[in-house]
């Protein structure tokens, strides 16, 4: 028996962005996701986090097996970047990630990081010249190399030369995630 859904829900625009324009999801990985919850021939506006997470897990399956989860999950932040930014509301959002720039993008990381209902707690810490640490805590669904992947692909699209993200810090809900360029 399945547990009762969170009521925690995530933007339909993630799934056509990661599971139809990115993965191009069909056949069995099709599938297996309809049997998780999302059709990708029938999108809906709006998932239960649940139906998120489990359609990430077959993603990891299906285009990736064989692989590290944290090596999976972070091809797949980069992947739902690339894919969410050819739906119509990620093509507004690309035409300004050039003009943001890095600075201010990661300045606007805490309101972008809803993935879902729940508004776990996002901060942004200067450590230097073009160094910062992204810090997230109280996330019950923490992906923290999902967000590294999606962040990478963000500070790319701004026109940061050669960024460098990485994971530094995992406890259950809580992970820092470490930003140059």
């Amino acid at each position: 028996m399945q547990a009762p859904p969170s009521g925690r829900a995530t933007q339909g625009s993630f799934f056509e962005g990661l599971f139809i324009r990115s993965l191009q999801a069909s056949g069995a990985f099709a599938d297996a996701l309809r049997e998780c919850g999302f059709d990708p021939l029938q999108p809906r506006a709006i998932y239960p986090i649940e139906v998120w997470n489990a359609a990430l897990e077959v993603a990891w399956r299906h285009r990736y097996p064989g692989w590290e989860r944290e090596s999976a999950y972070r091809e797949l932040g980069r992947q739902l970047g690339a894919g969410f930014l050819l739906t119509w509301m990620g093509k507004v959002v690309d035409m300004g990630l050039p003009m943001l720039g890095p600075e201010r993008l990661i300045a606007r990381i805490p309101n972008l990081m809803a993935l879902d209902t729940y508004r776990y707690e996002v901060k942004v810490v200067p450590l230097g010249w073009h160094r910062y640490r992204v810090s997230f805590r109280n996330d019950p669904d923490a992906k923290p190399d999902l967000i590294a992947g999606l962040i990478e692909l963000g500070l790319h699209r701004t026109g940061a030369r050669q960024p460098t993200v990485a994971v530094t810090m995992r406890g259950g809900q809580d992970f820092d995630i470490d930003l140059t360029w």
